[in-house]
């Protein structure tokens, strides 16, 4: 019974840890683009907060179309993200349709006219910013991707013999 205690109590604290260094991480990801964001005129600052004013205010009046059927997709867990996607494309009416294609232009545009008002060093200021986080990424996104894979071949043999042979 001792050791049973044991090791659990080693499991979280081990669990614990390993939260705190993600978080520890996510904190430096925020404070790198804050300070990316620090580096542009205010033109450029206003952009962003227009095109972030811009999706948040569009992503609410999407969310106030959506039917109760189209919430209870959205709101489904047994199912994969892109599979409750393409579950909720096939019910969203044709001015739902227009409004995530209009908002999908508008979007398109404000970033062009982000990325057209950048110098060229904060052009590379930004890239090698990038390259950074995603550096630091890359570990999560390999396990992301066979999470992704294991999921589709436990869904192609539609669930019999949980991916062997």
């Amino acid at each position: 019974m001792k050791t049973l205690k044991l090791i659990t109590s080693l499991v979280v604290i081990l669990l614990i840890g390993t939260l705190n260094a993600e978080a520890q991480k996510n904190i430096n990801r925020s404070k790198d683009m804050m300070s990316a964001i620090e580096n542009l005129t205010a033109e450029q600052q206003q952009l962003l907060q227009e095109q972030r004013n811009l999706i948040m205010t569009n992503r609410e009046h999407f969310r106030a179309s959506l039917t109760e059927e189209q919430l209870a997709v959205i709101n489904n867990r047994d199912l994969a993200r892109d599979q409750r996607h393409d579950a909720l494309m096939v019910l969203l009416t044709e001015a739902q349709q227009a409004m995530l294609q209009e908002h999908k232009e508008v979007v398109q545009e404000i970033k062009e006219r982000f990325r057209m008002s950048l110098s060229t060093e904060q052009r590379q200021q930004m890239t090698m910013r990038l390259r950074e986080m995603r550096g630091a990424s890359h570990d999560a996104n390999e396990l992301r991707e066979s999470v992704r894979e294991m999921r589709r071949q436990r869904g192609s043999d539609g669930g019999r013999g949980h991916g062997m042979n």
